[in-house]
C-alpha cells in the first residue's frame, strides 16, 4: 500500500511568511508525513519551522518516529520551540506521535493517537506513540491549531486529497493564526 497525499498552508493574515511546515518524504518503503506549528507567526516561526522540516530530511526513517520526533527536538534547542505530528507508514501500519497542538484524525480505520503536552525545543513528557495497520481507502488527515478542531471529516469524504484540502482551508481555517492541512488516502 502507498499514501496519496496533498497539503496546502497559508500564514496568518497579515504575515507574508508561515510558522507551519509541511514534510512529505519517501525513503525505500517507508513514507514520513509531517506538520510542523512553530511558536508564533513571521519570520522567526518560519526559520524554526525550516530548521525542524530540515531535520526531517536528514535521519534515516527506519530509525523510527520516535528517534525522527528525537531529531526535531534536538534542532529547536536554540530557536523558537514548535509543536509536531509525525505519521511514518512502512505500506501496511502506521507509526505516528505528536508534541503539542497539531492534531491527527483518521476515517476508516481508527488512529487513536494522543498528542504528547510540551514543546518541541524545550521540553515535553514521554513521548505517546501508537502503531497502527492501515487498510485501502483510510484517510489521515493532520492540521495545525490554525484551523477549528471542530472540522467535519465527512464533508470532504468523496473529494481527492487536493480537493479536500483546499475545502478544509478554506471552510475551517482562522485568519490569526498560520493553517496548515495534509490530507493522505491510503492506496492498494
Amino acid at each position: 500500500m502507498k499514501l496519496s497525499v496533498a497539503h496546502r498552508s497559508r500564514p496568518k493574515e497579515g504575515e507574508v511568511e508561515n510558522g507551519d511546515g509541511v514534510l512529505v518524504r519517501r525513503e525505500g518503503p517507508y513514507t514520513l508525513i509531517a506538520v510542523v506549528d512553530a511558536l508564533g507567526h513571521g519570520a522567526p516561526a518560519a526559520h524554526s519551522s525550516a530548521v525542524a522540516v530540515g531535520s526531517l530530511s536528514q535521519v534515516l526513517l527506519a530509525t523510527g518516529v520516535d528517534l525522527l520526533m528525537e531529531a526535531v527536538h534536538a534542532s529547536l534547542r536554540h530557536v523558537r520551540g514548535a509543536a509536531a505530528m509525525l505519521a511514518l507508514f512502512d505500506g501496511q501500519v502506521l507509526h505516528c506521535a505528536g508534541v503539542g497542538n497539531v492534531e491527527l484524525r483518521s476515517q476508516g480505520t481508527r488512529v487513536p493517537v494522543l498528542p504528547t503536552p510540551g514543546i518541541l525545543g524545550q521540553s515535553y513528557r514521554s513521548l505517546r506513540t501508537v502503531s497502527t495497520k492501515m487498510a485501502p481507502g483510510d484517510r489521515l488527515v493532520v492540521f495545525s491549531d490554525g484551523l477549528s478542531f471542530r472540522l467535519d471529516l465527512e464533508s470532504v469524504r468523496m473529494q481527492s486529497p487536493e480537493e479536500a484540502c483546499a475545502l478544509l482551508l478554506e471552510r475551517y481555517g482562522r485568519l490569526t493564526d498560520d493553517a496548515t492541512v495534509l490530507v493522505a488516502d491510503v492506496e492498494s
